[in-house]
């Protein structure tokens, strides 16, 4: 037994001797290059000294910058949307189908509140089936929606099925799928807000008419729809509407995963480090050097600008 407690205090005072130990911030580390202009075809090569455990990169390209690794703020992209629709043959009346967006809807999925609410409609931005009508996807085009976005407010998008004549003629039937609502941000940076109609993302409410309403198909990811069938004629009048959740369109996006690993503990620090730009401009290359066991971490950053020319 005091052998056992001898070996356990031993260890005791091996953890505390490790934990003591100051972890030292990498200030040895430091970054240069042999000038500050490139050509397009070159690679710059970064020359490095110095040990320290780890070494991450930053290019200073878009999307891969230092100073935006937390936080991108999408007042910075174009706000898209586009979705793929079809119609079955048979119907023969115009469009019964409205696409419409929302800012002040208050997020209750009830006839008073659609009521309440201001909505603009955007069917004339989409493309849409003809009226001659097919079995085959649609794609809307890209929609730019930036002119409708409210500061501080959630973005919803709404489909509304209204009948034509329904006492004389045939309803088309309408089917909604593939949606895409994203960002698209200078450098090629494409942010999806919504990546498709998936589960939870839409709800019905039904103004009028009890023969047919939307229905939700969230099978797999590739079957995601919205799906309203065709009335006969004779049928009641339909007044049916398909609402999303609120989009925080002015939601901020964490992109950290631009930045390359120079170096891990596990290895010796490169004499040099090559790197060829994508295209012409001025960017700020920032490596940090980094030090740490589990309890505390030290870095050093180092910043370094190139200009690429073409």
């Amino acid at each position: 037994m005091k052998k056992t407690i001898l070996i356990l205090s031993a260890s005791g005072l091996l953890l505390a001797a490790c934990s003591e130990k100051e972890i030292q911030a990498p200030n040895d580390f430091a970054v240069s290059v042999e000038k500050v202009t490139y050509k397009l075809s070159d690679s710059v090569q970064f020359k490095l000294s110095g040990n320290p455990d780890n070494i991450t990169f930053y290019s200073g390209e878009p999307g891969s910058e230092y100073d935006k690794r937390d936080l991108f703020s999408s007042d910075e992209g174009t706000l898209t949307l586009q979705f793929n629709s079809q119609t079955r043959a048979g119907a023969t009346l115009p469009r019964n189908i409205a696409v419409l967006i929302s800012t002040d809807f208050n997020g209750e999925y009830t006839e008073q509140a659609v009521k309440a609410a201001k909505w603009t409609d955007i069917t004339g931005r989409a493309v849409l089936p003809a009226n001659t009508a097919s079995n085959a996807d649609v794609v809307s085009g890209e929609i730019n929606l930036d002119d409708l976005k409210v500061k501080g407010r959630p973005m919803y998008l709404a489909f509304r099925y209204v009948s034509e004549n329904a006492a004389g003629t045939a309803q088309r039937y309408w089917n909604m799928g593939r949606m895409l609502l994203i960002n698209k941000v200078p450098g090629n940076l494409d942010f999806e807000i919504a990546p498709s109609i998936e589960k939870g993302l839409f709800q019905v409410v039904e103004f009028q008419g009890a023969d047919n309403k939307w229905t939700i198909n969230t099978g797999t990811a590739a079957s995601h729809r919205l799906i309203h069938t065709a009335n006969a004629i004779n049928t009641e009048a339909d007044d049916d509407w398909v609402i999303s959740r609120g989009f925080q369109v002015f939601q901020s996006f964490g992109h950290k995963k631009n930045a390359v690993n120079v170096k891990s503990i596990s290895g010796g620090t490169p004499g040099t480090f090559a790197w060829r730009y994508s295209a012409p401009g001025t960017h700020k290359a920032t490596f940090i050097a980094l030090n740490a066991d589990r309890d505390v971490q030290k870095e050093v950053i180092k910043e370094v600008w190139v200009t690429i020319e073409q």
